[in-house]
């Protein structure tokens, strides 16, 4: 068979086309940050000239996240809404307090943002001490602010950058689900769960309004002609606490119109939970998502790579699996060639339907040694056996 560029290869695989070997995909930016400085395209192009990798890429489809966070530039906000924002330095950490007026009402939050390679890693997230909504009275302000900053955030040029990047890889619209980073960046999850019960037409209507302008971000991305459609989707996950049923009903008929509206443009849609799957990959096959990761393996997730090729079916392409912490940092060489191969062993049909990856980012701990034996693995047994 003719060597595929990789571009070629990742299509090849999702579609179940018979890709000249396994493609080699693993999220690796928080190693990258630490060992190259930069998780830009161009950073992993340069990884992946070296390294052999075949690039799944994102660039922002509009405002990745709805909900403006601490220490954003609010100037290009409508001139009716007006930010106050405070702050004030502990110990290693920022305190932002921010009041943001609009004509619907006031609302304020308390963030504690971590600095950057301390107790909590290359790239901390932030801390929310107090939640912009507290109730349904703050739902006609969050949905200005929402759709004010929906509105002054077009995103990247992605067709520039798949231009850049070529056949290099596969570059697909970056988005987060309506949950999150969003309605739950501004909602604590807790209270949500709990809300569903006894007030659920106020969870349905602050899901709603980060669900409708991810759509509109969405549609004005795929409009400018795109492969693929890549949406963050963990804090849906099972691992955050939700029951398959309370999944099926709120997230999972938005998701499906997310899939709906990607593939109405010819668009293959990735979709990515790096928690527990069992319950929901047979749900992300039932509405035809094209792609899944990041199948994190047990004691941290819940499937093997045999139960995920067994739940998706040969349709939904896998991506990942490969125990990031357990394996690739904290094994060896020899524990990661042999994870490799059976992770491709399990997953990869002659026909495609795998793509060698990790469990989560590739952590920057991980010993460079461990770095190139996982590719050097993937090289050696990502061939493709065909009848």
């Amino acid at each position: 068979m003719t060597e595929m560029t990789s571009r070629q290869r990742l299509l090849a695989a999702i579609r179940f086309q018979g890709p000249d070997r396994v493609p080699v995909s693993p999220r690796m930016w928080r190693y990258m940050l630490r060992h190259g400085g930069s998780q830009e395209v161009r950073a992993y192009l340069t990884y992946a000239r070296e390294f052999g990798i075949d690039p799944l890429l994102q660039a922002a489809a509009g405002p990745v996240i709805l909900f403006p966070r601490p220490l954003s530039d609010y100037s290009r906000l409508s001139a009716d809404i007006r930010v106050e924002e405070d702050t004030r330095q502990e110990n290693d950490d920022e305190i932002v307090t921010r009041r943001i007026h609009t004509p619907a009402g006031t609302l304020s939050d308390r963030t504690r943002v971590p600095r950057p390679g301390g107790q909590f890693g290359i790239a901390p997230n932030n801390h929310i001490e107090e939640y912009l909504v507290k109730g349904p009275e703050d739902l006609p302000a969050a949905r200005e602010v929402v759709q004010a900053w929906a509105a002054v955030n077009p995103g990247v040029d992605i067709p520039a950058v798949a231009a850049e990047v070529g056949e290099r890889g596969l570059v697909a619209a970056n988005t987060y689900s309506a949950l999150s980073h969003n309605a739950g960046d501004a909602y604590p999850l807790d209270r949500m769960m709990m809300d569903c019960f006894d007030r659920r037409e106020f969870v349905e209507e602050l899901i709603e309004i980060f669900h409708r302008a991810i759509m509109e971000a969405t549609k004005t991305a795929l409009e400018r002609g795109l492969d693929m459609v890549y949406c963050s989707t963990f804090f849906e996950s099972m691992s955050s606490g939700w029951s398959p049923r309370l999944y099926r009903e709120l997230f999972l008929p938005r998701i499906r119109a997310h899939v709906d509206l990607a593939h109405a443009y010819g668009a293959l849609y990735h979709l990515y939970d790096d928690g527990k799957v069992a319950g929901t990959l047979p749900m992300m096959r039932e509405i035809g998502a094209d792609l899944v990761s990041t199948l994190c393996p047990p004691p941290a997730g819940d499937v093997t790579l045999e139960d995920a090729r067994r739940m998706a079916g040969d349709r939904t392409c896998l991506n990942g699996g490969i125990d990031t912490v357990n394996v690739v940092w904290r094994g060896t060489p020899e524990s990661i060639d042999a994870a490799v191969h059976a992770a491709v062993t399990a997953a990869s049909r002659p026909e495609g339907g795998y793509i060698i990856g990790t469990s989560d980012s590739i952590v920057e701990e991980t010993p460079p040694e461990n770095f190139r034996a996982f590719f050097e693995a993937s090289r050696k047994h990502g061939v493709v056996l065909r009848p």
